[in-house]
């Protein structure tokens, strides 16, 4: 009976032994999107909190700083100046390792920058003459994202993302469309 006992929790042991990985305790993440910062100016950072075997939750931040935006917005040639988003998400993995996985994910946006219009004016005398306006927006958006995650020692991230949304309430002053389109170095701890 002793020796039965005795296999019965080897053998629990043992199966549970090769269930953990050594992601299951390593359950936050830190990320710095590189092809924003180098294509786009923007510096994008991200957190992520994994749930369980197939959950994540997390927020991106983005900041930014591209003098050629700036000098697209300056010169006419666009409307708005995106200056900086906050994206909270949800991950579901669609891989079952958790070494290397496809995800998909649901994220929405708080955003805001500068917006210009031209508005048609007349002076006392009635004359017509147009004047530039420049204002701030401020909006929200929902979109969805598709990405790839490989891990490099058990801690180091690479992720491929792409993703996009629509903004929701000042669709006149804000971009029409979000975008998620990244490629991120991260560290899991």
């Amino acid at each position: 009976m002793k020796k039965i006992i005795g296999l019965f929790l080897l053998g629990t042991f043992f199966v549970s032994a090769q269930e953990s990985s050594p992601f299951d305790h390593k359950k936050n993440e830190f990320r710095v999107d590189v092809l924003s910062a180098i294509a786009y100016g923007k510096l994008s950072f991200s957190y992520e909190r994994f749930l369980g075997k197939d959950f994540s939750v997390g927020v991106n931040t983005n900041f930014s700083n591209s003098q050629k935006i700036e000098d697209d917005f300056n010169d006419g040639f666009r409307n708005n100046l995106p200056k900086y988003e906050i994206n909270p998400y949800v991950r579901y993995a669609l891989s079952k390792s958790k070494s290397r996985y496809y995800f998909a994910e649901i994220f929405a946006s708080t955003n805001g920058g500068d917006f210009k219009e031209i508005i048609r004016d007349t002076d006392s005398n009635g004359n017509g003459f147009y004047t530039i306006k420049k204002s701030k927006y401020t909006d929200f958006g929902l979109g969805g994202s598709l990405g790839y995650k490989m891990y490099f020692k058990e801690s180091w991230a690479l992720e491929f993302l792409v993703g996009f949304g629509s903004n929701l309430t000042k669709r006149e002053q804000s971009p029409n469309v979000i975008s998620r389109v990244g490629i991120n170095l991260g560290y899991r701890f």
